[in-house]
This record gives structure tokens, sequence and C-alpha cells, in this order.
């Protein structure tokens, strides 16, 4: 039998053995923990923050579009992300169940990423959908299935589809990257500001850890309220698709401004593009045309030709020429609509019947260097400076140009061999309209950023001619709507300046299409205080002639026009100012 003073010296001994071990352990540990190979600590620590964190974007809200009078044109809403944490699920087979119809997913793949691997180990997360849509997203949420992972994927909605879509643009990015962006019109130009500011943050996979991460803010983007009256979009689009149809053409554009302002209140085309399909096809109609297309504008133009040469020195008065019909100049033939001679017109009336040997007799009167400064200054060959994305720019061919010559010279009087694109056109013809200034073409009109509105305020971009030039001008457009013969209609109660335009359309040869045309019409009112102004484009059209198609699609619009935007006719007017009362009280 072993003594109590043999026992305890061998638990003491066993004692001393069995804290050696443990301090032996613990310097052990605590080696690896201090003392660790630094390529090996930095892989152990990428291993544990790959399993246990990502790095996302935190995207901010959108800004929203509106028209001038708070109807939404653009609004935001998401599409979903679906994963799960395959450890935090305790019925896989219910929850395989459940899920497979929503992420359209067959029900035994779905179980079977849910399984632990071989070792027993689970992967922290697996993509089940790269983008649910916004219902299929809530109905996942309803579920309330633990380890679940939803994402919100931002996608824009247009509730007014392809009325406005041209103008507004459209929303896209890539399912991988969760990136978007605005594309052409409102939505490209005001990239940065409608997108705001995101933020890079690394997030938990588990949702405890993730739960615990302080609230992430970012800066949302500013929306933006137009210049676009969507009751004359509507107006404007359904007289253009009709007028398209009646008319056999291939396309046509209306646009639609105010003058004192440079506010583009409507612009409507045909064929337009619808922002929900991202076929090719579809893609191929995105641009606007009003904006991206440029056309030689024919007679529309001497609207520019009379102001100028009002402007350079030629006496409306006494000015004259012997017309020859048809006759040789600079080694081209130029002729009038119908090759007759009209002996010896005055100044209004080579406008009033638009003769092509008037306008050219003009021109190489003035002369190149009286000319070409003052078409610049009217913006003819550059951009206006819209804010819309895709803005073309024109072309005006100078001296000096490899492609001018002295015919061309001529020609562009009667708006042959100059380019435009609508907006140019009419941006240039409101300078008659608004007193000789042309105002900065516009489409927003305030910015909105959370409770501060910041309200675009109009500008003079150009003064190309002076009031007395504009108001002669003015008249005589007035003089075209009332005496020409070929003009086929009347606007009762109102005083209406207006010019047609018949172009030939150039090919690829060099040479004009012997039978397809751009007919045209531009024209303001009311004349002598005009609050809006209107350019008709219409592309092929069967009845070739403008005053035979774009006139005609002028008055339907105008005769609609004046009631929906409240404009009151000449002799109500006038009573009203003689009381000292506004006549245009709304705000256009």
């Amino acid at each position: 039998m072993i003594s109590d003073e043999t026992f305890n010296r061998r638990l003491k001994l066993i004692g001393a053995v069995l804290v050696g071990i443990s301090v032996l352990l613990l310097t052990r540990l605590l080696s690896f923990q201090f003392y660790m190979d630094p390529n090996t600590r930095q892989t152990l620590e990428d291993n544990l923050d790959n399993r246990v964190y990502q790095t996302v974007e935190v995207r901010p809200n959108r800004g929203l579009i509106y028209d001038r009078n708070g109807h939404l044109l653009a609004t935001n809403s998401f599409d979903y992300q679906i994963g799960i944490s395959p450890n935090q699920v305790l019925d896989r087979q219910e929850v395989a169940a459940q899920l497979a119809p929503l992420v359209g997913m067959p029900e035994n793949e779905l179980y079977h990423r849910l399984e632990p691997n071989a070792d027993g180990t689970y992967v922290p997360w697996v993509l089940l959908a790269s983008r649910v849509d916004f219902d299929t997203g809530q109905r996942i949420i309803d579920l309330d299935i633990d380890g679940i992972d939803i994402r919100p994927l931002p996608i824009r909605i247009y509730p007014q589809g392809d009325l406005t879509a041209q103008l507004v643009g459209f929303y896209a990015g890539a399912d991988d990257a969760r990136e978007g962006r605005g594309y052409s019109g409102v939505e490209g130009y005001y990239e940065s500001l409608l997108a705001g500011q995101s933020r890079r943050v690394t997030t938990s996979t588990v949702p405890v850890l993730d739960e615990a991460e302080s609230t992430i803010s970012v800066r949302d983007g500013i929306s933006l309220q137009l210049t676009i009256d969507r009751d004359l979009q509507f107006l404007a689009q359904e007289i253009i698709d009709q007028a398209v149809v009646q008319y056999g053409a291939t396309g046509g554009t209306i646009l639609i401004m105010n003058p004192r302002t440079g506010e583009i209140l409507a612009v409507a085309n045909n064929p337009t593009f619808k922002p929900d399909n991202f076929s090719a096809e579809n893609l191929e109609l995105v641009r606007n045309q009003a904006v991206s297309d440029i056309y030689e504008p024919g007679s529309v133009f001497k609207v520019i030709t009379m102001a100028l040469a009002i402007e350079a020195g030629i006496d409306p008065a006494t000015w004259t020429y012997a017309d020859p019909g048809c006759g040789e100049m600079a080694g081209i033939q130029i002729c009038n609509w119908n090759d007759q001679s009209r002996g010896n017109p005055s100044f209004a009336q080579v406008f009033v019947e638009s003769l092509n040997t008037g306008t050219a007799t003009l021109f190489a009167q003035l002369g190149h260097s009286t000319v070409y400064p003052l078409l610049r200054a009217f913006n003819i060959g550059t951009p206006t400076g819209v804010d819309l994305e895709g803005e073309s720019g024109g072309i005006l061919v100078e001296p000096g140009d490899t492609f001018w010559n002295e015919a061309q010279f001529l020609t562009t009087s009667f708006g042959q061999g100059v380019s435009v694109t609508p907006l140019q056109m009419l941006a240039a013809m409101n300078a008659i309209a608004n007193d000789g200034l042309i105002m900065q073409p516009h489409i927003v009109k305030a910015r909105i950023d959370g409770n501060e509105v910041i309200e675009t305020r109009p500008s003079a971009s150009r003064r190309p001619i002076s009031e007395a030039t504009a108001h002669i001008a003015r008249d005589i457009m007035v003089q075209v709507l009332r005496e020409n013969q070929e003009i086929v209609f009347s606007f009762p109660g109102y005083t209406v300046a207006g010019k047609t335009g018949t172009a030939q359309i150039p090919t690829a040869g060099g040479y004009y299409d012997p039978v397809g045309s751009i007919a045209s019409f531009v024209g303001f009112l009311p004349a002598d205080d005009p609050v809006v102004s209107v350019l008709v484009k219409l592309d092929r059209p069967a009845g070739y002639w403008g005053s035979k198609t774009a006139a005609p699609v002028f008055q339907a619009l105008v005769d609609r026009l004046v009631v929906l935007m409240e404009i009151p006719p000449d002799a109500v007017r006038s009573q009203l100012v003689a009381q000292g009362g506004d006549p245009f009280d709304r705000e256009y």
C-alpha cells in the first residue's frame, strides 16, 4: 500500500508534467497567433474574408423625370437577385419545393445546391437567380425563408410608354455587373445628375453580422422637370401618326416650341421607340430625329434668306429683279417651282410665291462675305446646344471647303445644298418670331434636389437680326399665308405667320431623287405676339409638295393647339389688352 507521502510526491510530479505540457501547448498556440509566417497569415485571412464578406456597390435612387405639369415620365422600380446561405436552411426539401418555381429552376437541382460538400461543409452563399421581376421578388420575401438573400436591382419604368421615349431616352445595364446608365435623350445627357453617387461597401454574407452594420448613406439622383407638356406631346404624336398614314409618308416630325423662352413643348416623331424593348431593330429607332437627323430643308429656309437680306440692307419696299422663270446662274439651271416667270416681282412676292430665282439673285447681290457670317449668326451648321444627347450640327459648306462652289452658294438661298436638323430650323426661325433673338433651346425646366428646386432661366443665345428686321420678315410670313394660292387653308380669328417647303432628297451619287421629297412647314402664332412656333416635316409623302401635305397637317395641329393652349383669338386678345388684362395668363 502506497503511503501518503509517496502519493503526494507522485501527484506533484504528475501536476508538474501536466503544467509543463499546458505551457508547451499554449506557447505553440501563441506562436501561431503572433509569430506566424506573414504569407500564411495573409492566405488564411483572405480565405476567411472571401467566405464571410463580399464587396458590393450600394446604388442610390435614380432621379425621377416629370413633364412641366408634374406627370411622371420616368420612375424607378426593382428586379431582384436571389441567393441563399445553405448552412442556414433547416428543411432543404421544403425550401427547394417553395423556391424552384419562383426562380425558374428544377426542384432537384435547387435541392442539390443546398446540400453540403463531400467533406460535410457548406458553401457560404449560392446564386439561385440573377434576376427576377418585382412581383416574384415580393413573393419570395413573403416566404420568410431563413438564409435567403434578396438584393434589389434597379430598373427604370416609363409610364408614358413610347409617347416620350425618344425625348426621355432609356436606362440599361448588364445583369452580371449590376451596373446601368442612361442612354440618349434626357437620360443620357443628364446621366451624372440623375444617377446620384453610389458607394462600394463590404457586407457580410452572414445575416447576423450584416444586421449589425450601420446604415449606409448614398446621394440620390436629382430629379428633372421637363418643359414638355404631356397633352401637347400626345396631340403632336397623334397628328404626325395620322399624317404619315394619310399622305403615305415614310416618317415625319412635329416640333413645338415657345419662341419667347426657347422651351421645347413637344417633339413627336414617326416612327418612334419603345422603351421596354431592347431588340436591335427597336434600338435603331431610339435616336430623336428632331435633333439627330439632318436634311435639306428646301423652301422653308427662305425665311432665313429673307431675314438676312433685310438685315444686310436690302430694302423690301423697292427691291425687284427680272425673273427668268428658269435660267442659268453659276453654271447651273435655277428654276422656280413651276419654271414660270413672274416678270418683275417685288421682294415680298419672292417669298409669297417661293421663287428660287429670286432668292438666288439676292445671294448673288449680297455676296459670300455678307451671307455666310449671317448664316452662322442664325446657328446654321453648328449644334444648338440643346440639353438632349445625340444632337447633330447640320452642314454648312463655306468657301474654302472641299465641296464648295458658286452654284452651291446660290442654291443654299432656297435650302438646297445646306443641311439642318428640325430643331436647328425651328430655332433659327424663332429669331423672326422673337424680335430678332434666338433663345437657347432647352428641355429641362427645373432641377429638383430634395426640397430645393432650381429653375432653368431662359437665355438668349444669339441675335442674328434686329427687332425691326424681325418685324418686317414676320409681316411677309403673314402675307405668305394670306396670298399664296397654293396653300389651301385658313385660320379664322388668328393671324398666323408661316412658310411651306418642298425639298429634293440627295442620293449617294450626288444627285437628287426624282420622285421623293421632304415636305415641311414652319410657322408661329399669334403673329404679333407669338407664344408657340411649330415645324412639321414629312418624309417622302405621296403628295410631294409641302403646300399639299405639310401645310394641312400644320392646320390640323393648330386648330386643336389653340384650344389646348387656351390661346384667345386676335379680337379677344385685343379686348383683354385694352382692358388691362393678360391674354396669356396660362403659363406656357
